[in-house]
């Protein structure tokens, strides 16, 4: 882990990377214990050797780095399409993450305009099991692109979902509305699974996707 340390922390610093003596002396390992190491990074993908032989952050860590950052700015970068979702359907408005195989999180929100709207679920848990945002989440959704359900979650409340994908084709989350089931029927659902679509597509276009 030292050594992922000082190839990670030197190649922010410097993209020519970092010499196997540097290395193993930033260390303190031979420069034989130092070489095997690394060599076993550079076959996980943590480490690639330059062509003049020095080590830099390897494809996995790059890509690693990416998903963090990306998890990282998604909230901010959501802010503006959650507040146009919420503003044209009237209900509140969330981006959530898997949390594990089974749980999604909601990590950012924007309240509905209406007097009776849904207690917001911001930090809260909730299934992936049968519920819009875990179909969303898991990529599986209706020819429009988002997945309804009624009662899933809890009872009386609607819930519309989408995927937001990132360059690569998978979900990073999934954006909903989720309102009460005796408003959220009709014209005004077809409304609400319009606006979760654009909005998924606006978060994606934030990303850069697209």
């Amino acid at each position: 882990m030292a050594l992922l340390k000082v190839v990670a922390d030197h190649g922010s610093a410097n993209p020519d990377g970092i010499a196997l003596a540097d290395a193993a002396r930033a260390v303190d390992l031979s420069a034989s214990t130092a070489l095997r190491q690394l060599r076993s990074l550079e076959a996980a993908g943590f480490a690639s050797r330059s062509a003049d032989g020095r080590y830099v952050p390897g494809p996995e860590l790059l890509r690693i780095a990416r998903a963090l950052s990306t998890t990282a700015t998604l909230p901010r970068l959501a802010d503006a399409a959650l507040l146009q979702l919420a503003t044209v359907t009237g209900e509140s408005a969330y981006l959530a993450e898997a949390a594990d195989a089974h749980h999604a999180v909601y990590v950012a929100s924007r309240p509905g305009s209406h007097a009776v709207r849904h207690v917001s679920w911001l930090g809260q848990r909730v299934t992936r099991r049968n519920s819009a945002v875990g179909e969303a989440l898991a990529g599986r959704v209706d020819s429009r692109g988002v997945a309804v359900r009624l009662d899933a979650v809890e009872a009386g409340i609607t819930a519309v979902s989408a995927p937001v994908r990132g360059a690569d084709g998978k979900v990073l989350a999934a954006v909903s509305v989720v309102g009460p089931s005796f408003r959220l029927h009709g014209h005004a659902l077809e409304t609400a699974v319009a606006a979760v679509a654009a909005c998924a597509a606006a978060v994606e276009r934030a990303l850069g996707v697209g």
